[in-house]
């Protein structure tokens, strides 16, 4: 009679197996190979700092079976790269649903290739676990951290629950070499932009600035209750803020009603925007308060 152990262990050699069907291994720097998940017949996402070339990539889907591709686009904040293989190939793409809420303690799976095409796996349990997080003005929908190794090559691989269920992207480029999975909501959100236009469009307004203590006596004139703000220092002609009429030198106060201690706080309430929402924005000029609303704006190729 088989033992617990036994059935457990069938079953999770069995997850691995139907989940690495749709991974790949990469080689997108000149013999460093990542890993990569199957999204489309033709397409394969990865992690983007594993990528140095935009051409001559080559995208291995098992031992002596490769394809080469290009890279169609990536996005910094979320460290996801979008592969463009010259030909499609017969490998399932994944599922990326959303999956059931997650707990702390959750048994996980890191499933990668390596360079000669082999399935290799890494099991651990979930140990972090919170909310929406944003990196360089990309919001993720949410922070999973694997307790598990991700060893040379597992960036751009997958992480599998229990039941299967496709969790998300490793990387071990965002958080200084820690394991982090990038969740599938957010991963299908950043492919599906940057296979429509190329990149990932970053909401912006066309301001330069710097925070400031804004004085007692200014507050008490202007009728406000904030200590802080952020004063403007150049303003993009022919940015959104400009064509509101925002002007160098006045000092913005409130943006959607929160206040803005730091650079950080507009960054913030910019990851919550898609571009042409309306921005509420409160500044002072003059020692008078002014509210104005405009659209956020999509942020110029450099």
């Amino acid at each position: 009679m088989a033992s617990i152990w036994q059935e457990l262990s069938k079953e999770i050699s069995s997850t691995i197996d139907k989940a690495g069907k749709s991974v790949v291994a990469v080689d997108g720097r000149s013999g460093h190979t990542s890993s990569g998940i199957v999204w489309r017949p033709d397409i394969v996402l990865t992690a983007a700092h594993t990528i140095r070339h935009e051409t001559g990539i080559r995208v291995i889907l098992g031992p002596e079976s490769s394809v080469h591709a290009k890279l169609a686009g990536s996005d910094r904040g979320s460290d996801i790269a979008l592969l463009k293989l010259v030909q499609e190939i017969d490998a399932p793409p994944a599922q990326l649903s959303n999956p059931t809420p997650l707990a702390i303690g959750d048994f996980t799976v890191a499933i990668a290739r390596t360079r000669r095409g082999h399935i290799v796996a890494s099991s651990g349990i979930i140990s972090g676990l919170m909310g929406e997080w944003s990196v360089a003005r990309t919001r993720i929908d949410q922070f999973i951290r694997p307790d598990l190794n991700l060893y040379p090559g597992f960036s751009g691989g997958v992480l599998v629950a229990a039941d299967g269920t496709f969790l998300g992207l490793n990387t071990s480029g965002l958080l200084r070499g820690k394991p982090i999975t990038i969740p599938s909501s957010t991963l299908t959100r950043i492919a599906e932009e940057i296979a429509a236009k190329g990149h990932v469009a970053q909401p912006y307004i066309g301001l330069v600035m710097q925070p400031v203590e804004i004085p007692a006596t200014l507050q008490q004139k202007a009728g406000v209750n904030t200590a802080s703000g952020l004063l403007v220092m150049h303003v993009e002609p022919g940015g959104p803020a400009d064509g509101a009429g925002v002007l160098l030198g006045d000092i913005l106060i409130y943006v959607d009603g929160n206040t803005l201690d730091d650079l950080d706080d507009i960054h913030q309430a910019l990851s919550r925007k898609t571009i042409g929402q309306d921005l509420k924005v409160s500044y002072l000029r003059g020692g008078q308060k002014i509210e104005i609303s405009f659209g956020v704006g999509e942020r110029p190729p450099r």
